[in-house]
């Protein structure tokens, strides 16, 4: 399965911070940043047919639309209508908990298995044009052949999904919602490769930056951190999701058959991927700060030779000058016509001789 190319997508944001789902109640508000209206898709498809509508998010009973002869994907796009997402939770037999976890971005990933159900809570990564680094809380809602997918915008993070349905990719439409639900899972994992391929990219164009002496290394300090700031959101992000993924090799949800289970093998070793070059990452920042600081306290001595040199250059001529600067009422040179010449002749010859003497021994 092929990742998808990231688009650059207008990103509509508001301040949410006032808002908390941390307290329990009986309802839960999106705590998120994202301003996008709550829109609702349904894909239903079998081995023979495949449509796509648009479905009102103040549709009254979600669970109508269903029809049994197909898989039915619902794609919830935008939180803001928390109301449309608990009702949605509440309708498909889910706890009102659920429903703030959805609601919740800063919620840790997560797999929980009912009886009839399965909610899993993640985060996906990506980076923009501008190698700005983005997240989006994503949520599944599975139950037989249903899936209901929530994110926190309209980016088309699941575009490819929509052209492997048409193309049919690995029989998708002969499988059950067990394979869609892989797809889905391998969108969100193949974006947190990227990032973490792309992390260690920019790290090690830093670290050639400051192995380059001559290079311009100003903003070097901020960018290091910049870059810890990404890595510690990727390794947010997949190292929970790691540690539940095993939850569903081990399920015994008839949702994971035995012809699909080399899929969901496959997407683990991807998350081993993610967490061994997070590592990997940790070790390089590490490196760069060492090496960054190194840098600086070789320019810092470079700074303070040169400093030196010019002040052993001038002691001897300071001591010249104090000599001859005293108020004694016999000196031979006052009354000399050369003398003033003579004293400027041997604190230049002084000067340059010193500076060839540290010059010879290598000093500078």
């Amino acid at each position: 399965m092929q990742s998808m190319k990231r688009k650059e997508f207008p990103h509509h944001t508001h301040k949410h911070h006032h808002i908390s789902n941390r307290h329990l109640a009986e309802r839960y508000f999106y705590a998120g940043e994202h301003n996008t209206e709550t829109s609702i898709s349904l894909t239903q498809y079998n081995a023979e047919t495949l449509h796509t509508r648009t479905i009102n998010p103040n549709e009254s009973s979600f669970k109508k639309l269903i029809d049994e002869n197909c898989i039915n994907w619902f794609q919830v796009s935008g939180l803001t209508n928390a109301d449309t997402i608990a009702h949605i939770v509440s309708e498909f037999g889910m706890h009102n908990l659920d429903a703030k976890d959805i609601l919740t971005p800063q919620h840790v990933a997560k797999i929980e298995e009912y009886d009839k159900h399965m909610l899993i809570i993640l985060n996906s990564t990506y980076y923009d044009t501008n190698m700005q680094i983005h997240t989006e809380h994503i949520s599944f809602l599975i139950t037989e052949n249903v899936i209901i997918s929530f994110t926190e915008s309209n980016n088309p993070i699941f575009e490819s999904i929509s052209k492997a349905l048409e193309s049919n990719v690995l029989h998708l439409r002969k499988k059950n919602s067990g394979l869609l639900l892989a797809f889905l899972l391998n969108t969100v994992i193949a974006n947190l490769v990227e990032s973490v391929s792309k992390i260690e990219e920019l790290l090690e164009d830093i670290e050639a930056s400051l192995f380059d002496t001559d290079s311009d290394q100003n903003g070097t300090g901020k960018l290091i951190l910049q870059r810890r700031k990404d890595y510690l959101l990727i390794r947010k992000n997949s190292q929970p999701l790691k540690e539940e993924f095993s939850k569903l090799l081990h399920s015994e949800n008839v949702l994971i058959t035995s012809d699909i289970l080399p899929v969901y093998n496959d997407l683990s070793d991807q998350l081993m991927f993610v967490i061994q070059t997070a590592d990997s990452c940790r070790e390089i920042i590490s490196s760069l700060v060492d090496l960054y600081i190194s840098n600086n306290d070789l320019r810092m001595n470079t700074i303070m030779k040169r400093l030196t040199i010019v002040s052993t250059i001038f002691i001897p001529l300071t001591f010249l000058a104090g000599i001859w600067g005293m108020n004694f009422r016999f000196m031979p040179e006052l009354d000399w016509p050369y003398g003033y010449a003579l004293a400027w002749s041997v604190m230049l010859l002084t000067g340059i001789a010193t500076w060839l003497y540290m010059r010879k021994k290598g000093w500078f």
